[in-house]
């Protein structure tokens, strides 16, 4: 009886642990992460169908079936959406905001302006801010629905999603400033995050850098960030920090040490993730929504 007891213990400590969901356009991963470092993470990809041919309970439908298939039903989950998935926007509140209701209606009416599209079928997520402009962004709902459906099929509960964008500011916030800006690398384009000079460093811009084709050098990239900076009327960066895959055309060897361009820095191959390094999730996002989406 007692090896019975023992066993169950064992099976359900081997349960334990929670799941890092990744969606793209094009690809659906899961990796469910073990409580102990001796259980070993279990990596299950699937393809996508096209978004705009799918309803939300095929989505749904296929990432349970992946969920499951990585021994993650029932588990907490952590969803990080590709940039290519999310609609970036800065929002610059009225002078006599004073409620949060204001700043929500302030954030619809910019979606709405910018894109033509009702808000109510977006999610949308705010670094919400009375007093200066401030970032928002935007998951389309067909995301968000399948995504409460999928998890409920399997009786677990989606404690955080959020953008690539926003997992790497979450990480390098610290690092950054005018003379250093942000940047994720996606299988087609550069997310660009443009920082203002201020006393509190924010996002002024998020800007999409399409990228050709064989990878382009360092110069096109400097040469795509300053135009972005001219844009916008910022000065350019002396460095950028840059998340997601990385490429030898834009390592520190491409140029020599005496070159006085741009410089790029490369986070952790794993920092586009929604979790940290103990498996615990950043506290600090200003842009993601948690709980039941």
């Amino acid at each position: 009886m007692l090896e019975r007891l023992l066993k169950r213990l064992g099976a359900g400590f081997a349960r334990r642990g929670h799941c890092r969901l990744s969606i793209s356009r094009d690809t659906l991963t899961v990796r469910r992460v073990g409580a102990s470092r001796k259980v070993p993470a279990l990596f299950v990809e699937r393809p996508l169908p096209v978004l705009a041919e799918t309803s939300p309970e095929a989505l749904a439908a296929l990432i349970a079936s992946a969920l499951d298939e990585s021994g993650g039903a029932g588990l907490p989950v952590h969803v990080t959406f590709a940039d290519e998935l999310v609609r970036y926007f800065i929002v610059t509140p009225a002078d006599n905001t004073v409620r949060m209701q204001d700043l929500h209606a302030a954030t619809g009416v910019r979606f709405q302006t910018l894109y033509g599209d009702d808000p109510a079928g977006w999610q949308l997520a705010a670094d919400w801010q009375a007093a200066e402009p401030f970032l928002a962004c935007a998951v389309s709902r067909r995301w968000s629905d399948a995504l409460r459906q999928a998890v409920a099929v399997g009786r677990g509960c989606v404690v955080s999603a959020r953008p690539e964008l926003i997992a790497a500011w979450n990480l390098s916030r610290r690092e950054l400033g005018a003379g250093r800006w942000l940047a994720t690398r996606g299988e087609r384009a550069l997310t660009l995050a443009l920082i203002a000079g201020e006393a509190r460093p924010r996002v002024a811009a998020v800007r999409t850098l399409p990228v050709p084709e064989p990878v382009p050098s360092i110069a096109w990239l400097r040469e795509q960030v300053a135009r972005a900076a001219l844009l916008d009327n910022l000065p350019a960066p002396a460095a950028l920090l840059l998340h997601g895959p990385r490429c030898d055309a834009w390592m520190p060897s491409a140029t020599g040490f005496t070159d006085p361009g741009m410089s790029v820095l490369w986070g952790d191959a794993d920092e586009r993730s929604t979790s940290g390094a103990n498996g615990a999730v950043t506290p600090s996002a200003p842009l993601a929504w948690s709980g039941p989406t």
